[in-house]
């Protein structure tokens, strides 16, 4: 059991993944607007009904039920295990896994996601086998103490509006889930990491020595001037004959904690030139949809695009195979 414990805490933290302590989901962590949606994600509830028969409450971690391409594991007291899924199918109620237990294939049941009107998942429901009763398992609803002060750090969802694309300057993102498109994984980012994109237009000054004859480099260095000594005073810049070149320079810095196997802990801060922002419009994106694009070039060759809703609020970004998600989506 501690083989396989481990085995699915690395399946759902992964070997550079924010560390975090275990918590609850809740309800408003997530919505569900695609079956696919649900890959990756590990569903950790606080609450248990048997209908007619019983009704208790856990702590975090106690139970869950992880979602990947092909099976679905469960940890939890009595129903722990790995089981195949069969298909994942759209139900009036949100979806339905058809599921077997891949020790023992005469257990075969199914998980139900009940999902609210906003695509939430308000409760999963899993039956073993066709001989057993459904257990009900309730995701938390997050108290209002906690929603204000993941408020305080996270980008909610229509947190940030941007009238236009240069209107990124000066922005800061702190997304709240972070999707890994290549392994499958889905992950609630804890406010310890810090874990942000902040972008800046900065006004850089270059002391141009190379246009300046040899005396006037030797009174400079003799002098110890600085760039900031030179432009706070202007006299300095007649004396000296110092020639200063003025640019504006788009950057993007990236903070965020990365946890290892080991369990040793890395932060990790990226100061990253821009070359280029480019937008783009999707005219067939639907009402609230992810309409408008904001296409970041670096200057190492990396695209990074900042993703915004039909009122151009801020949803999503997306890095290499990494999509960030603001709360709410």
């Amino acid at each position: 059991m501690k083989l396989w414990i481990t085995a699915l805490a690395l399946l759902f933290t992964g070997t550079i993944a924010s560390a975090q302590f275990v918590s609850y989901t809740y309800v408003s962590d997530r919505k569900f607007q695609d079956p696919t949606d649900l890959i990756g994600w590990q569903f950790r509830p606080s609450e248990l009904e048997i209908p007619d028969t019983r009704k208790s409450k856990f702590g975090p971690g106690e139970y869950s039920f992880g979602v990947t391409q092909n099976n679905l594991f469960i940890e939890g007291p009595d129903i722990a295990g790995v089981y195949s899924i069969n298909n994942i199918n759209p139900a009036e109620y949100g979806y339905i896994l058809n599921l077997m237990n891949a020790r023992n294939p005469t257990l075969q049941g199914h998980l139900k996601v009940i999902l609210n009107k906003y695509r939430q998942a308000d409760a999963v429901i899993f039956k073993r086998s066709p001989n057993e009763k459904e257990i009900i398992f309730w995701l938390p609803l997050l108290s209002q103490k906690e929603y204000d002060t993941n408020g305080q750090w996270y980008t909610d969802r229509r947190e940030i509006f941007l009238a236009d694309k240069d209107s990124l300057w000066g922005t800061s993102i702190k997304p709240f889930l972070l999707i890994d498109q290549v392994n499958k994984k889905q992950q609630i980012l804890a406010i310890d990491d810090s874990t942000s994109f902040h972008f800046t237009r900065e006004i850089e000054h270059t002391l141009k020595k190379k246009k300046l004859k040899k005396k006037e480099v030797d009174l400079i260095d003799s002098l110890q001037l600085s760039i900031d000594n030179l432009l706070a005073d202007s006299s300095l810049l007649v004396e000296t004959g110092a020639r200063i070149e003025t640019d504006i320079v788009d950057y993007l810095t990236f903070k965020t904690r990365l946890l290892y196997e080991d369990g040793g802990t890395e932060w990790v801060e990226k100061h990253l030139e821009i070359k280029a922002l480019d937008e783009k419009v999707d005219k067939n994106a639907p009402d609230g949809g992810e309409k408008y694009l904001l296409e970041v070039s670096l200057k190492n060759g990396e695209l990074l695009f900042v993703y915004l809703d039909t009122w151009r609020n801020v949803s999503s970004v997306e890095w290499g195979p990494r999509r960030y998600l603001m709360r709410g989506n």
